[in-house]
């Protein structure tokens, strides 16, 4: 039978293989502007395209996997000749041997050939970790815990061992010593996503919510992170269905805790840093949700507009605007920005829907909404604390526009350094004609 192919990421993502983490997220951020399926609506070539990106993201963005990807494509480029795949003499001949085993889901195979590789070496880590895998698929919870025990012989700091002892030890019901296994493996690996994920569900057979929630939110992070969006999914799922239940009355809550855990992740996400995290966030979205965010944060920069007039401005002025007025007044650049990004969509061709516009529009006013809120409490007389936070916020907003029209419209830097300010200029004129008759 032919040895299955081991897909080159490092060529998926276009980078050396000895680049580093930095170079590869890049590299994911440029190819996911290309290729996300929201941007390549009913382009199944695309959508084919952005799953292997993610999984090549998910490997080489994380050390230990990385490592042991590394040795399998130094395998798979120099395969073992027919000798040593049937007449395999050294541990490295076995454990190449189960290897192609185990691609071909033949585990009772693979776990004897890992089994004669740790005979002739007795410290081969890599060896234990696979038989430990085998096992654990065919549901010998006992071999797992002796393979993961003889991992922590040799190196007590193998995160994998710990994890894979955790969740053997979950199986078996040791509820308190599986998150004691899951515990270690975090404090080896900090990044370690599946641990998060199932010692939350091991607090979570222990009823203990708080910090199940805790565990599923870092996981959660983790996996938007390294771009595993299947798993972050089903944490998000995990995380409405542990949610305590006075803020779950039936569909209607469970849509207000999806709003708030989605509007506060791309918040997290992006606000502190939109160059390298914008298009991450949009794309862990669905196109609902990417909706439901741009439209909070417009509802948030409008009445943060709002409260900004009635801290200041009328007291100020000594007038009584309207709320109904004011509201109008700051919702104009929100609409003026979805309707601008419409139409930069159809003269461009570029791809995505009404939630790309309303995305742009939410995550691009929020900033400014909040820098206007501020100013709120700040007596505009005392013109040297407000000008930096004016500066600050329209900084901020066009830094977030620009970013928004190059990675989400995936527009060329030169047509959005040219677009910006133009789109920016005439949402302030709008609002500017449509607040004149209310200060008359």
């Amino acid at each position: 039978m032919s040895m299955a192919k081991v897909e080159d990421y490092y060529s998926i993502l276009q980078v050396s293989p000895h680049a580093p983490v930095a170079d590869i997220k890049a590299a994911f951020r440029r190819l996911a502007r290309l290729y996300h399926p929201d941007l390549n609506p009913g382009d199944p070539e695309s959508a084919e395209k952005f799953k292997h990106i993610s999984q090549a993201y998910e490997t080489l963005s994380d050390p230990n996997k990385r490592r042991r990807y590394d040795r399998e494509l130094k395998y798979r480029s120099t395969p073992p000749s027919n000798e040593s795949v049937n007449r395999p003499k050294t541990a490295q001949d076995f454990y190449n041997r189960g290897l192609n085993k185990s691609q071909r889901k033949n585990f009772q195979k693979a776990i004897e050939d890992y089994t004669k590789a740790i005979e002739l070496d007795a410290n081969f880590i890599d060896a234990y970790l696979k038989r430990c895998e085998m096992r654990y698929k065919l549901g010998d919870n006992k071999g797992v815990l002796e393979d993961c025990a003889q991992v922590l012989r040799i190196d007590p700091c193998m995160a994998k061992a710990h994890y894979y002892q955790g969740r053997a030890r979950y199986r078996l019901g040791y509820g308190q010593s599986a998150i004691d296994s899951y515990t270690q493996a975090i404090y080896q690996d900090q990044n370690y996503a599946q641990a998060y994920y199932y010692r939350a569900l091991a607090y979570r057979e222990q009823k203990d919510t708080v910090p199940a929630i805790e565990d599923l939110n870092a996981a959660a992070k983790l996996f938007h992170e390294q771009g595993n969006l299947s798993a972050y999914r089903l944490t998000q799922k995990t995380i409405h269905d542990l949610t305590p239940g006075i803020w779950k009355i039936g569909k209607l809550s469970g849509c207000f805790n999806r709003l708030w855990q989605n509007s506060a992740l791309v918040l997290i996400a992006y606000l502190f840093n939109p160059g390298g995290g914008l298009l991450p966030a949009f794309s862990s979205l669905e196109k609902q949700e990417a909706l439901e965010v741009g439209i909070i944060y417009g509802i948030i920069a409008d009445l943060m507009f709002v409260a900004s007039v009635y801290l200041n401005w009328t007291t100020w002025n000594n007038n009584d605007f309207p709320f109904v007025a004011l509201c109008f007044v700051g919702i104009i650049p929100f609409m003026s920005l979805i309707i601008s990004s419409h139409l930069i969509r159809f003269f461009s061709h570029s791809s995505g829907t009404i939630d790309t516009d309303v995305f742009i529009a939410g995550t691009t006013l929020l900033p400014l909404g909040l820098m206007t809120g501020i100013m709120g409490f700040i007596s505009l007389s005392l013109n040297i604390f407000v000008l930096p936070f004016i500066v600050f916020g329209c900084s901020y907003t066009i830094l977030t526009l620009y970013v928004n029209y190059t990675q989400v419209l995936n527009l060329s830097e030169a047509k959005a350094a040219f677009i910006v300010p133009l789109i920016l200029l005439s949402s302030i004129v709008l609002s500017y004609l449509a607040f004149i008759p209310i200060l008359n």
